[in-house]
């Protein structure tokens, strides 16, 4: 009889545990602490009918039938309260299942609590538990710590401050974390004690300005929320922005997360959205970065302004990097770390935070701070020493940053980067030709690791494209001294998805565009995404035309590019070295025509005058024709043009390497012939139809790429990668443009060993 009461309460206890097995599962799925409450309650009367109430008819049913019921009715139940219960009572409930530890906020600095909340103990349910990050996110319902460095700010922190008050939910936003970084007056007296605790304010302050990346060290290192939410301090959150974010970060905590970001009026304080708003930038090769669209979510690289990232992350990467200055480069820094250590960049495209802009026209939105002297190159030359690897020599080539290659006047005090060396190792972080790879289809498809660079050269005048400071674009005659001269395919071409739609200033960041017939070409910021129908212009390999190229959002574009004919430039008899014209000459042996040196164009005779105008070219034999073709013979041991009066005797000092053309006889002895030394040595480039009323091409519209060797490169941009890849190759001398493609191989071989063979199968360059 005893034993069979034994095995009876055992069969009960194990009956009772599995009625149970629902509020795991509400905690799993994060339905909220109320609906918890509901599922316990549900299972502990359950467990008390199934102890005392085991002579009821429903007992009478298989214990099965009776458990399966009971799921049913329970899942009914919680999904109903679910569904009724806000987030605000859910967050006020919490405080019934766990319990809050004590403790003042961490870090090093004088924090202050404001108003009412002054030295406060966390109470029950009011912050994050340590711990509470599950290993892909979070338990329940994350809380918010918004970051703000302010540096003489005054009233846009107050808005700013005021504007995440209104927009975030009371259940999600913990603190906000003002740190005022040496403001006079400080801070803290633009608001009363009741308005910092309605703002949910805790205080850092600076007696002196730190410099932006110390200030949001130390915010963060104050904060207390699962989630930090870095912001400047003039943005104004819109309705929702924080939903999308802390949703992305729940469900893997090595998420960081970056708003659209849209214009903000500072005198109206409203948010002006043309479009999507921006959020994704791209890194260049001199650790700077440029704004970029593209089809995916991911950010390969943060403006650095705005960002949310779990506090659990943020540590383990280490934070910014303590030894970088005022601001600039931590962007660079923090971008690189998170993906080459483990973590990814996102874009939440639904989370909308308007952010006002430094304009010089607009005094009030100029900073109030000064950054120390080089501060900003130092700390971008710091990010790329610790990140770039091997290209850190491209890097090297920037003039900005010669000072740190090797013989530089500041190479025996390059930076100590220790401290992100350690990061990298902790971490087991990838080398940066997997960045490269991630991103292929900004730095392949893009253009920015071109495959060859060269010149476009006029084949009728032998000048080149050259972009001649800011965004003209003229023809010159080629230079192997120009970097303005030296181009590269860039942009995704949008039929194709490949490279390339439009052609890139090597080293800058600018590609040729042009918008209309008749219009003069000229070069904008690259759109690396192919997204501007500007700068669609390819070179026909075929008829040799620089045409507008069509694309997917415009299929019907036509036009060719075309130097401009321009009037002739006046040549006149001047006293031979009159200072005030250029008097030097020379023959081009290739076309025959003799050319004034320092614009390169040809000595024309016309309408019985000479003047200057472009080398014409026959496309056949290569040489001058019509009136630009002399016949030199020598005369008296001599070189001259022969004509055949005292009046056209023409000694020619120098025809090779370029000399005064000089009147040996007659009325004009003494006499050179001259340019006046402001003439023009440049003609205009435009767009025009393609094809002349004979059927062929048109003047000035036939071009060629003439590649560019690697010995030119070096001389132009310093030895760098070009040397480092020639070498690569085994081939120092010429290779010319041959090193990229070495570049794209070594790449793949990254690839095999860091990224796994789903990557490995997208196509490489060759």
């Amino acid at each position: 009889m005893a034993k069979g009461n034994v095995s009876q309460k055992k069969r009960t206890l194990v009956r009772c545990a599995t009625l149970f097995a629902m509020p795991p599962l509400i905690l799993l799925f994060g339905w909220g602490w109320i609906t918890l409450g509901v599922s316990l309650g549900l299972s502990v009367l359950a467990c008390l009918a199934l102890i005392f109430a085991r002579s009821s008819s429903v007992s009478r049913y298989p214990f099965l039938w009776r458990l399966i019921a009971f799921y049913l009715i329970q899942v009914l139940v919680c999904a109903v309260v679910h569904s009724m219960v806000t987030p605000e009572m859910d967050s006020r409930a919490k405080s019934v299942f766990m319990l809050a530890p004590g403790g003042k906020l961490r870090g090093d600095e004088k924090v202050q609590a404001g108003g009412a909340a002054k030295q406060k103990e966390k109470g029950p349910g009011d912050f994050a538990q340590p711990g509470g990050a599950l290993p892909g996110g979070f338990m329940a319902q994350p809380k918010i710590s918004v970051v703000l460095p302010c540096a003489n700010e005054g009233e846009f922190m107050v808005k700013t401050a005021q504007s995440i008050n209104e927009f975030t939910p009371a259940y999600s936003l913990h603190e906000v974390v003002v740190v005022d970084d040496g403001s006079t007056p400080p801070l803290r007296t633009l608001l009363t004690d009741e308005q910092q605790e309605k703002l949910k304010i805790t205080w850092v302050r600076h007696e002196h300005f730190t410099g932006l990346i110390n200030a949001k060290s130390k915010g963060a290192a104050a904060a207390t929320g699962d989630i930090i939410i870095f912001l400047d301090c003039h943005v104004k959150p819109a309705e929702g922005w924080d939903k999308p974010i802390v949703d992305f970060i729940k469900s893997n905590y090595k998420r960081v997360v970056v708003p659209s970001i849209t214009d903000l009026d500072p005198d109206t304080w409203e948010e002006h959205r043309g479009g999507g708003g921006m959020s994704k930038c791209y890194l260049t090769w001199d650790a700077d970065f440029k704004w970029f669209t593209s089809d995916d979510m991911y950010v390969p690289i943060m403006s650095g302004g705005l960002l949310a990232m779990s506090k659990k992350w943020w540590d383990e990467t280490g934070g910014y990097d303590e030894n970088m200055l005022g601001w600039g480069g931590e962007n660079i820094d923090q971008s690189l770390r998170i993906w080459l250590c483990g973590g990814e960049i996102v874009n939440a495209q639904d989370s909308y935070v308007a952010h006002m802009w430094r304009l010089s026209s607009r005094p009030k939105t100029r900073a109030k701070y000064t950054v120390p002297g080089g501060a900003v190159t130092t700390n971008r030359y710091r990010a790329a020493m610790a990140w770039y690897d091997e290209w850190l020599e491209k890097l090297e080539t920037y003039p900005e940053f010669s000072q740190f290659a090797p013989g530089g006047l500041r190479y025996k005090d390059r930076p100590d980067i220790s401290n992100i060396l350690e990061v990298k190792e902790r971490l087991k972080c990838k080398p940066f030709g997997w960045f490269l790879r991630r991103f292929k289809k900004v730095y392949f498809d893009g253009g920015l690791v071109p495959d060859k660079v060269f010149h476009i050269k006029d084949e009728r005048t032998n000048m080149c494209i050259e972009r001649k400071g800011g965004t003209k674009v003229v023809l010159r005659p080629c230079s192997e001294q120009s970097p303005g001269q030296l181009w590269h395919g860039a942009n995704r071409d949008t039929l194709t998805n490949t490279c390339c739609s439009s052609f890139r200033n090597w080293n800058t960041d600018q590609c040729l565009a042009i918008d209309s017939i008749g219009g003069q070409l000229y070069t904008g910021v690259c759109s690396t995404w192919g997204d501007f129908t500007s700068q669609w212009i390819k070179l026909d390999e075929a008829t040799h035309q620089l045409q507008i190229a069509p694309g997917a959002y415009a299929k019907t574009r036509s036009g060719c590019i075309g130097g401009q004919r321009p009037k002739g430039t006046d040549v006149t008899l001047e006293d031979c070295e009159n200072p005030n014209f250029r008097q030097i000459f020379k023959v081009d042996d290739k076309t025959g025509g003799i050319l004034e040196v320092q614009s390169g164009e040809c000595l024309t005779a016309a309408n019985g005058k000479f003047e200057l105008s472009p080398c014409e070219i026959d496309s056949d034999t290569g040489k001058v024709g019509g009136e630009q073709k002399f016949s030199l013979v020598d005369f008296d041991g001599k070189t001259r043009i022969e004509y055949h009066n005292t009046n056209q005797a023409w000694k020619f000092e120098d025809k090779i390497n370029g000399g005064a053309i000089r009147f040996t006889g007659g009325s004009n002895l003494g006499k050179c012939f001259s340019v006046k030394n402001e003439a023009k040595t440049t003609q205009p480039v435009v767009l025009e139809g393609c094809i002349s009323e004979d059927g062929m091409t048109k003047y000035g519209q036939r071009f060629k790429k003439e590649s560019v060797t690697v010995a030119l490169l070096m001389k132009s941009i310093g030895d760098g990668l070009a040397k480092l890849l020639a070498r690569s190759k085994g081939d120092d001398k010429a290779c010319k443009s041959s090193q990229w493609p070495t570049l794209s191989k070594r790449l793949e071989k990254i690839d095999k060993a860091t990224m796994g063979k789903s990557l490995i199968r997208q196509s490489v360059l060759e």
